[in-house]
Parts: C-alpha cells; structure tokens; sequence
C-alpha cells in the first residue's frame, strides 16, 4: 500500500512539473466532483463500471495522446474527466466523457503504435536494479558507468535519464534533497515533495528540464540503507513531446521491484536436523475455473467441459454436468439454490459495436475471486473463420462469460481460451476471445430463435446498469481436485 501511495504521489508529481503555470492552476484545484453535478456522476458510474484494465488502459492511452498528465491508477476524478473530452474533442467525436468498446480499442491502438514509435519498453536495470520504462529508440546510447549507476541517453546528450543505486538511508537522502533544492544562480525549482522514504524535485536549468526522484529501501530489503532513483533531463523547447514519455516514465518506475521477504542473514553452522513429523495433507481447495451464467433455477450455462472439472462447484456448493456438448463448447451444471433472485429464461440479441461482458477474475496475489465488468466488440470474421471473436479485456477463466447488448440482452458466451494472456503492467490486456453465439446458446438450450423476446428497452443501458441487472446470475464455477 505504501509503494502504490508513493507512486501516485509521485506520478502526480511529474505531472504538476510536467504542465505550464496555468495547468498548473487547473491541476492544483480539487478533483473531486460537484455535490450536485449528475452529468459527472453518471461519467464516473459508466468509468467505474469497466473493468480495471479498461480503466488503466484508458489514463495510460491518454497519457500517450497528450492530453493526461497524472496517474495511471484507474481512479476516476476531474483530470480524468477533462482528459477524455479533451480526447474526444481532438477526434471531433461527441465530448460526453464516456468511452465505449470502439473508442477503446482506438485509443489503445494509437498508443501502441506512439509507444512503438519510440520503443518504449519497461525493463529492470542490472547495474541498479531499477525497474523502469525508457523510449530507446531516443535514448539510444547507454554509457558505461561504476558500479550502481547507468546512464541512458540520446547520442547527442541532450536528452539523459541516469539511474541510480547506492548506501546512505536517511543522512544521504536528506543530503540529496537538500542539494538540490538550494538555491542557485539560472536554476528554478518548479516542485520538491520530500518524505521520510522518497523525495522528488524538478525544475528547470539552462534551458532543461529535469525531473529526479530518490527512494529508500523497504525495512525488510537485504541492506535497508539502500536508495535508488532516477534523474530524466531534457531541454525545456522539446516540452510538447518529452513531457508525456517523462510521464510514462514516472508511472513505470519502481526502485525496489522484488524485495526481499526477510533482511539476509549471516552464514548458519550446519548441523543434524532434528527429524518433525510431516504434518498431513491439507484438504484440496476448489479451484476456480470459469464463469457461469443462471439460466434457469438452479442451473448455469457455461463454457468449461466435464473433462476439465469433473468435480464442480457453484458459488462454493457442489454442482453436477446436466449436458456437455463439446461441438458447441457450451455445459449446463445443475446446483441447489445459489443465493440471488428468481431466474428467468434470459432474452436474447444480437451483436453489436457496444457490448458487456459480465465474468469473474482470480485477483492477484490476494486469490479472492472478483466480478469483472468490461466492454467488448465483435471482430469481423476472417477467412476460413466459423466462431465469432470479442475484443475485451478478460482472463482466462472468463470462459462462460455472458455477454450483453445494451438492452440486457444475451448475445454470446466466451468460448474456452487457450492460454494464459500476458499482464501489462499487472493488467490483463485487450485481446481477441473466442465466442458462442446467442444462436448456438438457444439450440443448446433447445430455445426456438423467439422463445424468450422480450421487449427492448427505451433507451440504450450503460455498462453499469447492464452490471447491476445481470450480476446475480452470474456465477463463479471452482473445481475440486
């Protein structure tokens, strides 16, 4: 909890460095929201209605567009507001400050192709041990240095980001800030913050910015006394271009990316062990698997087979196969009643540009199962392609995983994935996921095409209404091993 207060704090930091006096005015103000304002209150529901990686994947989009210098935290307030309708007004799309699937994967897309325009890759240092983010296609010069410093630079030096690691705890640390922040002749200090564990400054001189942060070493590090850091500086005309990536940077930084679980102890005398009875095997735990809809009381349509998970459990209670149709992909599990309200037949639709999926997620490394409410978009078929695909940020036990237009209605299932995706910053990914289709559903559930219609709403639901309709019928299904 300290490490991630200290990276907002610092990430806010750099970007109150980063902006010009009057963003500085703006950026200082509160970010909290009117008492009274239900326009930004339903922004902030539709924001919050996203899954956490559609969240991150938003601020950090916008950080590379230009318009976002804070946080990527996944927290929605004032700065994040603006920056999507200033976002939106720079595309000349509708500046209402909700972004849905499409708009997603156009955001997320042009910040892949800005950060791969300048190699931006986030690494772990070897002679520090820093872990941090760096445009190396800019800086694309690396100067050798002593031991627990490395500089990396563009070959004409103007622009230098120097990392650091070395002894000294608190009486360096101050030292450090105090040298820093002094006062002397063409050097202006824009912003210092400095704590017990970390300090920050930047300002500028002749003509460059810079901007350096400076960090202690957790208590339980193998030498406590331990600081790391970096230092980016760049010349203040190149602002419009280097002020974003010294935000990306900043986001990315961590000093201490694997800390130890216990300060390093000396060398212990060997000697006889004394023999301890193995204690016996704890009881298998469920586990978790994949995500179930209620389509019926007390049965849940899913996407994982018999084969994988013979022993199953809904919700915690024990469950048994009704059907398993492997061509389809697609079980039914009977279970005594699972907590929520009376199950209806769902309705069913079609695909659209604007769906939402509805799953359950592991939360790493807590374990605890955690809904996951994220958009998603179909992806026109290819060549020699039968099944439907979903562009959507989901894991890979969101198999089973319903999928809504924005009536409520039933439009697919996510099919079983076929690998574990690969987490950004600790974040699952947009990506393709196979799909069951609302049509292949109801011959599974021997529904004819109208058996359960229902009248369309009169208006289009947000992800959050969506979320808040669904949400009890949807299951997390564990197995017993």
């Amino acid at each position: 909890m300290q490490k991630m207060a200290r990276r907002a704090i610092c990430g806010l930091a750099l970007a109150l460095a980063l902006a010009a006096p009057a963003q500085l005015r703006a950026q200082i103000a509160p970010s909290a929201s009117p008492s009274a304002d239900p326009v930004y209150d339903g922004q902030k529901a539709a924001f919050e209605a996203l899954s956490e990686a559609d969240r991150r994947a938003i601020q950090d989009s916008l950080i590379w567009s230009g318009q976002y210098l804070g946080v990527v935290d996944g927290v929605f307030g004032k700065r994040t507001r603006d920056a999507i309708v200033a976002y939106q007004t720079s595309i000349k799309a509708q500046a209402n400050g909700l972004v849905d699937s499409a708009q997603l994967a156009v955001m997320t897309g042009a910040a892949q192709k800005a950060r791969a325009a300048v190699r931006f890759q986030i690494f772990t240092d070897e002679k520090t041990g820093v872990k941090i983010g760096a445009p190396l296609k800019i800086l694309d010069k690396r100067v050798a240095g002593d031991a627990g410093y490395a500089r990396l630079m563009k070959t004409d030096g103007s622009i230098t980001l120097d990392l650091s690691s070395a002894a000294g705890g608190d009486a360096k640390l101050g030292l450090l800030f105090a040298a820093l922040t002094a006062d002397a002749p063409g050097r202006k200090i824009t912003l210092k913050i400095s704590r017990p564990d970390f300090f920050v400054v930047s300002g500028e001189e002749a003509g460059r910015k810079f901007y350096e942060r400076m960090a202690k070493a957790p208590a339980n590090w193998p030498d406590p006394t331990m600081i790391r850091g970096f230092r980016l500086a760049y010349p203040a005309a190149q602002s419009a271009d280097l002020d974003k990536i010294g935000v990306a940077i900043a986001d990315s930084f961590e000093p201490f990316p694997a800390a130890a679980s216990s300060p390093a102890a000396g060398p212990v005398a060997a000697s006889e062990p004394t023999p301890v009875p193995a204690p016996p095997p704890a009881p298998a735990r469920p586990v978790f698997a994949a995500t179930g809809f209620l389509v019926a009381p007390g049965q849940a349509l899913s996407a994982i087979g018999a084969a994988d998970c013979p022993n199953p459990t809904i919700d915690g209670k024990p469950a048994k196969f009704v059907r398993d149709d492997r061509e389809l992909g697609l079980s039914l599990l009977s279970v005594d009643s699972v907590a929520g309200a009376s199950v209806n037949a769902p309705s069913f639709g079609a695909f659209g540009p604007d769906l939402v999926a509805i799953s359950y997620a592991a939360d790493e490394p807590s374990g605890r199962i955690v809904l996951n409410v994220t958009s998603a978009s179909p992806l026109a078929l290819g060549q020699g392609e039968t099944r439907p695909s979903l562009l959507a940020s989901l894991s890979k036990n969101a198999r089973g995983a319903p999928v809504f237009d924005r009536m409520g209605s039933l439009v697919a299932m996510i099919a079983q994935s076929t690998g574990e995706p690969k987490l950004v910053a600790g974040v699952t990914p947009i990506a393709p996921h196979g799909a069951i289709g609302a049509d292949q559903i109801q011959r599974f559930l021997s529904l004819t095409p109208d058996a359960s219609a229902k009248a369309a709403a009169a208006a289009p639901l947000g992800a959050g209404q969506v979320a808040a309709a669904e949400r009890a019928f949807v299951v997390a299904i564990s197995c017993r091993r």
